[in-house]
C-alpha cells in the first residue's frame, strides 16, 4: 500500500482555452491543489491480484483575474478549475493461470471519475462529464511464442465528452470530442526467439 498526502501551489499557472477561432493563453496568479492518493495491491494467492488506486483532489484558482469564462473575461479567483475531478479511482482484479505449457490471464477493471465541468468557457450544463467505465481482457501465451489477447474497452457504453469548445466560425454553436465507444478486439502476436 502506498499513500501520498500533498499540498501544492503553482505560481503563474497557465490556462490555454480554445475560443472557436484561436487559443487564449492566460496566466493565473496562483493555482493550488490539496490531495490524497492511495494505491493498494493485494495478492491473496499466487495467481490472484486485486488493485485499487484512488485520488481525492481539492483544486482551487487562488488568484486568476482575466480568465476566459463563458461570457468572456472573468475573475476565477476562488473557483475550482475545470477538468479536474474531485475523486477518481481504478479498481481491478487479475487472475493469472497455467494450463499445461500455456500461460493465461483474465482481467476486469473499473475506471471512475466524479462529475466535473469539462472546460471553463462552456457551461457545465452542456459540457460536464462523469466517467464510470468497465474494461476487460483475457489472454493466452503458448509455448511456441504465439500470444492471443481478447479485449474490450468501455463495455458499459459510457458516453462523455473529452473536451468541448465553441465551434469554429459558428457563433452560438459548441463542438466537442466524445469518448471512445464500446470497443472490442483480438490481438495476435508472435514472439521470434
Amino acid at each position: 500500500m502506498n499513500l501520498a498526502i500533498f499540498d501544492q501551489e503553482i505560481e503563474g499557472f497557465q490556462s490555454n482555452v480554445f475560443t472557436g477561432t484561436g487559443f487564449v493563453l492566460a496566466n493565473a496568479g496562483k493555482q493550488s491543489t490539496e490531495g490524497v492518493e492511495v494505491d493498494v495491491n493485494w495478492a491473496p494467492t499466487d495467481g490472484l491480484r486485486f488493485g485499487f488506486a484512488a485520488t481525492w483532489l481539492d483544486p482551487l484558482y487562488d488568484e486568476f483575474q482575466g480568465a476566459l469564462g463563458i461570457d468572456g473575461p472573468e475573475d476565477f479567483s476562488g473557483r475550482t478549475p475545470s477538468g479536474i475531478p474531485e475523486f477518481s479511482a481504478n479498481t481491478n482484479v487479475t487472475y493469472n493461470f497455467m494450463a499445461g505449457n500455456t500461460m493465461g490471464y483474465v482481467r476486469l477493471e473499473n475506471v471512475y471519475e466524479s462529475e466535473v465541468q469539462v472546460v471553463d468557457n462552456i457551461p457545465s450544463s452542456i459540457a460536464s462529464r462523469r466517467i464510470n467505465m468497465v474494461n476487460a481482457s483475457a489472454g493466452l501465451t503458448f509455448a511456441n511464442g504465439i500470444q492471443l489477447n481478447l479485449w474490450g474497452r468501455n463495455l458499459t457504453g459510457d458516453e462523455y465528452l473529452l473536451s468541448a469548445f465553441p465551434s469554429v466560425a459558428q457563433a452560438g454553436s459548441i463542438s466537442g470530442y466524445p469518448s471512445q465507444p464500446r470497443t472490442y478486439g483480438l490481438t495476435l502476436k508472435y514472439n521470434f526467439e
